[in-house]
């Protein structure tokens, strides 16, 4: 049984209700994508992926990419406050489509189920993962899973503040979404910090953006923050009352000799 065109469009529509990029999680690209242990298609990296990177990246000394992807591996991809998009069908029942909230202790509420535990699960996992906790209940589940991640965009933006997004939405997306780089924006100089520590320097993210790398790829969680600085201009003012100091100090010392 598979879940009906139908029934995805109207989870894509309650996902746009939400605040989600309808196109963002209708879009696929097929060489970018990845499959599960059941067969299914996923746009977010494996943990066989996810290990063949770490490897890569220790044996180039890329110990803080490194660090990243073995913290994912151990971890998983959910923290507190995460949000999820699921519907589900069986046999007998169509459950309505809801916004679900990961708890503490990484767990998901699901009403009159044992609740979901999601320590240690990758978004690439979560869709099987639901689908096997359904089956200790009904017959046949069929699941449809969308993790939004909640990230911050601050700086030189349109609108800064936090945004639940989809974790396979592109860097640059969410940057559009927060309104846009301002006028000022240094788009060469954009960081992104895990609480006062930054993840990934301008350089990097500066490859990020040209390479069109999502939330997932970035290996990023809820909080992270996505920096955009304002480029650093000196005024004429300042250069020509600086300009007019100086002046004044060798007019004063040339009186007094």
């Amino acid at each position: 049984m598979t879940v009906t065109r139908a029934a995805y469009v109207v989870l894509v529509t309650i996902a746009a209700i939400a605040g989600v990029s309808v196109g963002v999680i209708a879009a696929q690209n097929p060489t970018g994508q990845t499959t599960t242990v059941t067969g299914r298609r996923s746009e977010f990296e494996t943990r066989a992926d996810l290990e063949a990177r770490a490897q890569l990246a220790e044996s180039q000394h890329r110990t803080s990419e490194a660090w990243l992807l073995r913290n994912r591996l151990e971890k998983g991809d959910f923290q507190e406050g995460d949000r999820i998009v699921v519907m589900f069908h069986t046999t007998a029942i169509q459950q309505p489509i809801e916004t679900m909230t990961v708890r503490a202790g990484r767990v998901v509420q699901l009403p009159r189920m044992d609740d979901l535990k999601l320590d240690g699960v990758l978004r690439s996992e979560l869709t099987d993962r639901l689908v096997h906790h359904l089956a200790k209940y009904f017959k046949d589940p069929e699941a449809q899973a969308t993790p939004l991640l909640r990230v911050a965009v601050f700086g030189a933006v349109g609108r800064p503040g936090y945004f639940y997004s989809p974790a396979d939405i592109l860097l640059n997306d969410v940057i559009m979404r927060a309104g846009g780089p301002g006028g000022d924006a240094d788009m060469k100089g954009i960081i992104i910090r895990r609480g006062p520590e930054v993840i990934w320097s301008d350089e990097a993210t500066r490859t990020a953006l040209i390479d069109g790398l999502s939330l997932d790829r970035l290996n990023l969680r809820a909080g992270d923050e996505i920096f955009v600085p304002t480029q650093h201009h000196i005024a004429w003012t300042t250069i020509l009352t600086v300009a007019v100091s100086i002046t004044s100090v060798l007019v004063t010392l040339i009186r007094f000799r």
